[in-house]
Parts: C-alpha cells; sequence; structure tokens
C-alpha cells in the first residue's frame, strides 16, 4: 500500500476517515506521531506491507497483508490468520478493537471462493488474456473506455474487479493516471506480485457493495464483466455509480441475453451452462477441477477451430486457458444477462446523461463481436 492511497479511502462501513498503523519489521509499530515525521519522499515511495487501518469510532480495524488492505467487512481468512500472526501486538494496542463481521452482500462469500479459485491458479503471462492476445485486450480496453475522446492523464481512476491487475496496469502506464483496482477476491495478491511496484496503480480488496472510498471522487469508474456475478447486477451498479464525481464518466460491460442467441454454439453452450453451473458452483475446488474435465476439451476445439476465422487477436487455447475459460463459465454463482434497456435505466436513476452504447458506436473492423453484442455502456454524471 502507498501512502497515496489514504487520501482516497475511508471506511466501509460509516465512510469516515481512517488511521494508518504502520507494523514494522521488527514487529513493532509505527504510529501517531512518528508518522507525521517521515519525509515526503518517503511518503511517496514508501510501500507499507503490513499494518492495520483503524476507525476510531466504531473500534474497528482492517489489516494490510502483503501490501494490500483488506477492506472486506465480514469475516474471512485474511483477517483470522491476521490476528493469530500478529496477536502480541494488537492485544498490546488494540485490546478494545476488533475486525469488522458484517454480514456480506448474498452470496457474497461463494463469490468471494470461487473467483479466488479461477483467478489466484492462472498466472499472468503476458502473452494471453481471456482469449485475446494481451495486445489485442489492452487495445479493446482503450477503446471501449474511449480513452481518445475521454483523456484520463493526471486523473483520478477506479476499476471494480481488477481480477489480476493487467489491464488495470497497462492503463495507469500508459495514460500517467492514478489508478486503484479493487477487487474481492484474492486475484489482488497476484496482481500486486506482478503490478505492485507500478507508482501509478494502488490495489485495494473490499467488495463493490461496500466500496471504501469517498463519495464523487473518481474522474473514471469502469467495471468489465464483473457486476453480473454478483447476487443483483442493478444493487452492484447503484453502490458502485456513487464513486463518479459530477461530468465523470461510469462505464459498465456486462453480459446480454442476445449475445447467447448470436449463434448455436453459444446457445448450446448457454443451455450447458444453465443445467451445469448450479451444481458445480456447489463443489469444493478440487471437485470442481474434475467436473470441469469434460468440458475442457471442448472450450480447446471452439476456440482453436471454430471461432471467427479472421482471428481479430485471437490465442490458441492450451490445457491452461481452457481450464480458466471452463472455470469462468460454470464456477460462478452468479451470471445475470441483461438488457440494453435495464442498464440504461440504472444509469438514469443514478443521475447519468449522454448514456451511449458500444453498439451505437462505429465499428471497426478489428473490434471482436462479443465485445458489442454484450452490453457496453457509459454515461456522465450530472
Amino acid at each position: 500500500m502507498k501512502f497515496e492511497l489514504l487520501k482516497y479511502i475511508v471506511c466501509p462501513i460509516d465512510n469516515l476517515d481512517l488511521e494508518l498503523v504502520i507494523f514494522k519489521d521488527d514487529m513493532s509499530i509505527l504510529s501517531g506521531d512518528h508518522l507525521t515525521h517521515l519525509s515526503i519522499e518517503d511518503k511517496k515511495y514508501k510501500e507499507i506491507k503490513t499494518g492495520v487501518l483503524i476507525n476510531n469510532r466504531l473500534k474497528v480495524m482492517y489489516p494490510i497483508v502483503k501490501g494490500i488492505p483488506r477492506m472486506l467487512t465480514f469475516d474471512n481468512v485474511i483477517t483470522d490468520s491476521f490476528q493469530k500472526e500478529y496477536s502480541k501486538i494488537i492485544d498490546e494496542n488494540f485490546q478494545n478493537y476488533s475486525f469488522p463481521n458484517e454480514e456480506p452482500a448474498y452470496g457474497e462469500k461463494d463469490v468471494l471462493r470461487t473467483f479466488s479459485s479461477e483467478w489466484v491458479n492462472y498466472d499472468w503471462d503476458d502473452q494471453s488474456y481471456w482469449s485475446l492476445s494481451a495486445d489485442m485486450m489492452y487495445k479493446t480496453m482503450n477503446y471501449s473506455l474511449d480513452l481518445d475522446s475521454f483523456p484520463i492523464n493526471n486523473k483520478l481512476v477506479l476499476e471494480v474487479g481488477t481480477g489480476i491487475g493487467a489491464s488495470a496496469n497497462h492503463i495507469s502506464m500508459n495514460n500517467d493516471c492514478q489508478l486503484i483496482g479493487m477487487d474481492l477476491s484474492f486475484a489482488i495478491d497476484v496482481a500486486y506480485q506482478h503490478f505492485g511496484n507500478n507508482p501509478n496503480l494502488h490495489l485495494i480488496q473490499a467488495s463493490a457493495f461496500k466500496p471504501p472510498f469517498r463519495i464523487s471522487i473518481f474522474d473514471l469508474v469502469y467495471s468489465f464483466g464483473v457486476l453480473h456475478h454478483t447476487f443483483s447486477t442493478e444493487k452492484a451498479f447503484n453502490s458502485v455509480s456513487r464513486l463518479t464525481k459530477k461530468s465523470g464518466k461510469f462505464f459498465l460491460w456486462v453480459y446480454s441475453k442476445s449475445n447467447e442467441a448470436r449463434t448455436l454454439t453459444r446457445r448450446i453452450f448457454y443451455v450447458i451452462e444453465k443445467i451445469f453451473r448450479p451444481i458445480i458452483w456447489r463443489l469444493p475446488e478440487k471437485l470442481q477441477t474434475v467436473a470441469l474435465l469434460p468440458f475442457i476439451p471442448l472450450y480447446i476445439i471452439f476456440q482453436n477451430y471454430i471461432r471467427e476465422k479472421d482471428g481479430k487477436g485471437l490465442t490458441k487455447y492450451s490445457w491452461r486457458e481452457a481450464e480458466h475459460a471452463a472455470r469462468d463459465k460454470f464456477t460462478p454463482r452468479f451470471a445475470h444477462r441483461h438488457t440494453p434497456e435495464e442498464v440504461s435505466n440504472w444509469y438514469t436513476k443514478n443521475g447519468y446523461d449522454k448514456i451511449r452504447f458500444l453498439s451505437d458506436r462505429p465499428k471497426e473492423k478489428w473490434v471482436p463481436d462479443g465485445l458489442v453484442e454484450c452490453i457496453g455502456v457509459e454515461g456522465f454524471k450530472l
């Protein structure tokens, strides 16, 4: 965690400021007046690996583990292990404090579990991202966010559902913006391992339903293929949409009903998903892997031999990529499909105008068909 992040985060429960306490390598703490005496250069470049963020009114604290603030408001494995490892410091200095233990959003612990399994086991190799080459994915992100018309240099940006962080790293480095990548799952640890040294990128583990940020501070908020995996895409949208500042932009990309009916192959896959996903998401990770084995060859055949012959930046699937795609299809608890009318209505109700869909823009030849067949939409905060 970088000191810069403190300007933007608050307690996700009551939206009040947080106090930072650093745990030093010698198992002591650095707090209070000691923090104010750090030089500007120290604060700019010091990476805080371990510590806590404290809400003194509620007497709750959030751990900083492996350089990442863990801002989840419900009990989880990170807070449990942190409490055991640093029990002496906690007992001596924070007797009246506890970690938050609220009820998570419906199904959220299942979402955390399945997406952690999906992404922690899918390491970044800078060659492919999903079914696209990395270069094509970056190009697609720039096109989707329309960064040529909406420059974000020196702006503050939030990615909701950053996954393993490659797109956030690319956007922050190539646009010289401060970008916060937020994710519910432990994919955030993989993102930190690869991109934690990017001075423009901040990573945080938190929920879209309890985002730990000041209201109306971001110039751009975007979420790509994430919110439809919550129990309610609309409620997640309502929560996140509060973070965009006046005249700021919010871009959302979610699954559409029309995309699943686009080809016979997609219709077949969608029927198979509806049958097996409600069963497979409930299984432990090892049994999920076994259950996915019959589907992995189908993904290899589909990606390598059936998809558009002209390529459009498509990559060949190995077993690794095919397993990841199958896991993304069959292990999420939620995977909602929406219509453009639904999504447009969410924007309007939350005070956005200039609503524009990707499908309404002139389509470049290189743009993957699935990008515009699903729902990509932007709006500007009134």
